[in-house]
C-alpha cells in the first residue's frame, strides 16, 4: 500500500520492455515509503513537504517560504542520504546539503524513499553507495491529444505569489515537456518573543524555475533528456536572540543560480544483457553577502562561490540464470570549485565509484549483494600562495550490503538489511572552515534494519502495517570544533553515535462508489547517543535535533470531485547541542494542516479526447497556530493560508 495521499503504486520500472526473465520483475527490498503523484489524492506541493510526512525522516526547516530545508533518515545525518533524480545524484561538494527547497512536484511522478538499500537492476553506483536515498522518478507524459499540460496560480499568506506552466507536445518520435514556475513572497510573519511579538524580517525570496525534457522511445529502450534552471535571490533572517535595540536581527542576502543538464539512456540489448548510461553536467554559483551597511554587528562578508560538475556513469545487467543476475556499474565525477573565500582556495575533486552486485528474485524469496569501492582524488591550490600548494590527497573505502526478502504468507512479508556507507568530506570541511582540515578521513556508517508488514483486503477495506526496528553506527564522524572566534572552526573526525530506532506505520483504506477514505498513523522512536568518550561530560547523550518520539497522522477523505485532507505531525523534546541541558532543550511541537480542494470537469472542445479540467483549492497550514521551533532560534509561522486555482488540458 501507498501514503493515504496516493494510490498504490509500484517500483519504478528501470527498463523500457519487459523481458521473459522474472528477475527483471521483482524488487529485492520495497521502499520503506512510496507516493504516486500521479494517482495522489491531496498530496503536497513541495517535496520537501512530502518527505516530511515519512516514517523516520526529519526535514531540517528553517522557516518561511524560502527557508532551507534538508533531510535526514533514522539520525544518519543529511550527508549520508542520496536525493536522485531519475537515477542520478542531486549533490553539493561544497557543504553536501541538497535544499529540497527548490523542487516542486510538478513532473515528478513518484518519490520513494530506501532506508537501506534500493535493489533494482541498472542502478547507478551512487544509488549503491548512498547509506539512505530518496527517489524522485521523472513523469513520462501520457497524452490523448497531440499536446497538454496545466497552468497553476498560488498565493497566499506572507505577500506569496507562486504561478506555474506545464506544456506537453507530442513530436511524434519524442515528446517535449516544458515547465516553468515563479515565486515572490515577503517572507514576514509574526512569532512570539518572551513578551511580546515580533515580525520576522529579511526572509524575502524571489525564484524562477525554468525546465524542460525530451522523452524518447527505442526498440526494446528508450532515452531521456533533461534541461533544468534555476536562479533566487533571499534574504536569511538569522537566528532570533536578545540585540540592542535599532539593529535589525539580519541583513545577510544569498543569490543562487543553479544549472544542469543530464539524461539517460536504457537500452535491453539482449533478453539477457541491458545496459544503460546516465550523464550530468552542472553549474552552481552563489554569491554571499552580509550588508554590513545595514548591520553593523555583521562581520563584513561578501563572498563568491562558483562550483562545476561532470558526471558519467555506466550501468550493465546480465541475467546468467533465471532467476540470478549480475550488475556492474561505473560511475566517475569530476568537481570544481573556485571563490574568494578564506585564502582563494581552488579545489579539485575527481571520484571513481565501482560496484560488483548480484541478485536472485523468485515470487516469494529474493536476496541481493553488493559490494561497493569508491576513490576520490583531491587536489586544492592557493593562488595567493603561489599556485599549487599540496599534492593530490587520495582517499577510498569499500562498502558492502547485504538483503533479505522472504513472504511466507499473501499477508505477511519479511526483508532485512546489512550495510556500511562513508561519506566523503565536504570542500567546505576540508577548505573552507577558516581553514578546514585536510587529512580528514570520510565518515562511516554501519547500518542493519528490518522489516515486517502485515496487509489484508476485504471487500472495499485495505490495510496494511509495518514494523521496522533499526541499528546504525557512525563513526569518525566529521564535527566542528570552535577555536577562539565563532567564525573560525578546527575540523576533527571525532567519536561515535549508536542509534537504536523503531518504525511503525499503520495504514488502511476504504472506497466504495464515489467515497475514497484513507488514514496513515506513524511513530518512531529513535535514541541516537553521543559514546565517543566514556570520560566526557556528553556521553550517553541525546545528539541534536533527534527526537526520542516523533510521529504524526494523514486522514485523507474523497467524495466525487471532492477532497479533504489533514494532517498532524508530533515531535517530542530535542536539543540543540549534544550537552541535554535546559539551555539547549527546544519544546516538542505539535503542527496541524487541512486542505480542502474541488475539480470541476470541462466541455471537450473540438476534436479533443481529453476533457479540460478546473480545480481550485485551499491548504490552511499551522490550523491551531503553534508557535514552534524546527531549528533552535528559527521560529516557524504560524496560521498561515495557500489557495490555488489550476486549469489543465
Amino acid at each position: 500500500m501507498s501514503a493515504p495521499w496516493s494510490l498504490p503504486a509500484q517500483e519504478a520500472d528501470t527498463l523500457a520492455a519487459a523481458t521473459v526473465y522474472s528477475v527483471q520483475a521483482f524488487p529485492v527490498v520495497r521502499a520503506a515509503e512510496e507516493v504516486d503523484l500521479s494517482g495522489a489524492l491531496a498530496a503536497p506541493a513541495q517535496v520537501a513537504d512530502v518527505l516530511r510526512r515519512f516514517t523516520g525522516v526529519q526535514v531540517k526547516d528553517y522557516g518561511g517560504v524560502g527557508g532551507l530545508k534538508t533531510v535526514n533518515v533514522r539520525s544518519l545525518g543529511s550527508e549520508h542520504v542520496g536525493v536522485f533524480l531519475d537515477g542520478i545524484q542531486v549533490d553539493n561538494a561544497q557543504n553536501m546539503q541538497v535544499d529540497l527547497g527548490r523542487f516542486s512536484v510538478d513532473g515528478i511522478g513518484r518519490i520513494t524513499l530506501y532506508n537501506g538499500q534500493k535493489t533494482s537492476r541498472l542502478q547507478t553506483a551512487k544509488e549503491y553507495a548512498s547509506g539512505a536515498s530518496v527517489h524522485l522518478d521523472g513523469e513520462r507524459p501520457l497524452l490523448l491529444d497531440k499536446d497538454g499540460g496545466k497552468v497553476r496560480l498560488q498565493g497566499g499568506s506572507f505577500g506569496t505569489f507562486q504561478p506555474s506552466l506545464q506544456w506537453d507536445r507530442d513530436l511524434g518520435p519524442v515528446i517535449l515537456r516544458v515547465s516553468a514556475e515563479g515565486m515572490t513572497s515577503s517572507g514576514k510573519y509574526k512569532f512570539p518573543f518572551f513578551d511580546t511579538t515580533l515580525v520576522r524580517e529579511n526572509g524575502d525570496i524571489r525564484s524562477l524555475r525554468l525546465e524542460s525534457a525530451l522523452f524518447g522511445r527505442l526498440r526494446r529502450g528508450d532515452w531521456r533528456l533533461r534541461l533544468y534552471g534555476y536562479g533566487s535571490e533571499r534574504g536569511f533572517p538569522g537566528p532570533v536572540i536578545r540585540r540592542a535595540s535599532g539593529f535589525p536581527f539580519s541583513a545577510e542576502r544569498q543569490a543562487d543560480r543553479n544549472l544542469f543538464l543530464q539524461g539517460g539512456w536504457n537500452q535491453d540489448w539482449t533478453p539477457r544483457y541491458s545496459s544503460a548510461v546516465r550523464f550530468k553536467y552542472a553549474d552552481d554559483y552563489i554569491h554571499y553577502d552580509t550588508h554590513p551597511e545595514k548591520n553593523p554587528m555583521a562581520l563584513p562578508y561578501d563572498l563568491h562561490y562558483h562550483q562545476r560538475s561532470g558526471y558519467l556513469s555506466l550501468a550493465q545487467s546480465l541475467v546468467l540464470a533465471d532467476p540470478w543476475s549480475v550488475d556492474l556499474s561505473t560511475d566517475v565525477q569530476r568537481n570544481a570549485l573556485d571563490s574568494d573565500a578564506g585564502q582563494s582556495v581552488t579545489p579539485r575533486r575527481t571520484v571513481f565509484t565501482g560496484v560488483l552486485a548480484t541478485r536472485l528474485a523468485w515470487d516469494r524469496f529474493r536476496m541481493a549483494a553488493h559490494l561497493v569501492y569508491q576513490g576520490a582524488w583531491d587536489r586544492f591550490r592557493t593562488p595567493n600562495a603561489g599556485g599549487w600548494s599540496r599534492e593530490n590527497t587520495y582517499r577510498d573505502a569499500w562498502m558492502p550490503s547485504f538483503s533479505v526478502y522472504y513472504a511466507p504468507f499473501r499477508w505477511l512479508e519479511l526483508d532485512g538489511f546489512l550495510k556500511r556507507s562513508y561519506r566523503l568530506p565536504s570542500f567546505n570541511d576540508l577548505y573552507y572552515s577558516q581553514m578546514g582540515n585536510s587529512a580528514l578521513v570520510p565518515e562511516s556508517a554501519a547500518q542493519a534494519g528490518a522489516d515486517i508488514r502485515f496487509h489484508h483486503v476485504a471487500g472495499p477495506w485495505s490495510w496494511e502495517s509495518r514494523i521496522s526496528p533499526y541499528l546504525n553506527r557512525v563513526t569518525d564522524k566529521i564535527v566542528a570544533i570552535p577555536t577562539s572566534s565563532q567564525f573560525r572552526w578546527t575540523m576533527l573526525n571525532i567519536g561515535r553515535v549508536d542509534v537504536t530506532g523503531l518504525d511503525v506505520r499503520l495504514e488502511a483504506r476504504f472506497h466504495r462508489q464515489d467515497w475514497t477514505v484513507e488514514a496513515v498513523l506513524r511513530y518512531s522512536f529513535q535514541q541516537a547517543l553521543d559514546r565517543s568518550d566514556p570520560a566526557g561530560s556528553t556521553f550517553g547523550n541525546q545528539i541534536p535535533y533527534i527526537p526520542r518520539h516523533s510521529g504524526g497522522i494523514d486522514l485523507v477523505a474523497g467524495w466525487r470531485n471532492w477532497t479533504l485532507s489533514w494532517n498532524t505531525v508530533v515531535t517530542g523534546e530535542r536539543w540543540s547541542r549534544t550537552a541535554n541541558t535546559p539551555d539547549y532543550r527546544i519544546a516538542p511541537w505539535t503542527v496541524s494542516d487541512a486542505g480542502l480542494t474541488r475539480t470541476i470537469d470541462l466541455p471537450a472542445s473540438g476534436s479533443r479526447a481529453k476533457k479540460p479540467a478546473l480545480e481550485a483549492g485551499m491548504v490552511v497550514r499551522n490550523v491551531f497556530d503553534r508557535p514552534y521551533q524546527v531549528v533552535q532560534g528559527y521560529p516557524m509561522p504560524g496560521i498561515n493560508l495557500m489557495l490555488s486555482v489550476t486549469y489543465s488540458w
